[in-house]
């Protein structure tokens, strides 16, 4: 998964964002929420929670941090390891599930058809 980290990276600094390290938020709750990758365009954050499968556990505690960091999360996995029920809970919750081979391209595409994550 590293050359999936290294590709977002490159990818959102493309887009004009900036990599925060170390890659944490603190939340309303006071908790600090951790992030394989987290950027910033000066208004909102961008993080990246990475999980060699995705099931709706996963889904749900990357939720809890977008629910109480405020910012942007998505989740990376390897293709065919994320359960279709884990893919409609995140849409329900407003998250992408990416495959690897899509991470690369995630804000390139994003800021071609602005959705959610650039609101």
């Amino acid at each position: 998964m590293e050359f999936e980290k290294l590709a977002l990276e490159v990818s959102a600094l493309k887009a004009g964002l900036t990599a925060i390290s170390p890659h944490a938020l603190q939340g309303s709750s006071g908790v600090e929420h951790k992030f394989d990758l987290l950027f910033t365009d000066g208004n909102h954050s961008y993080a990246f929670d990475f999980y060699e499968e995705v099931n709706e556990v996963e889904v749900v505690r990357s939720f809890a941090k977008k629910f109480d960091s405020g910012c942007a999360v998505n989740i990376v996995c390897p293709p065919g390891t994320a359960s279709d029920a884990a893919q409609k809970l995140a849409l329900f919750y407003n998250m992408r599930v990416l495959t690897p081979d899509a991470a690369p391209t995630f804000f390139a595409l994003e800021k071609a058809a602005p959705r959610r994550t650039f609101g």
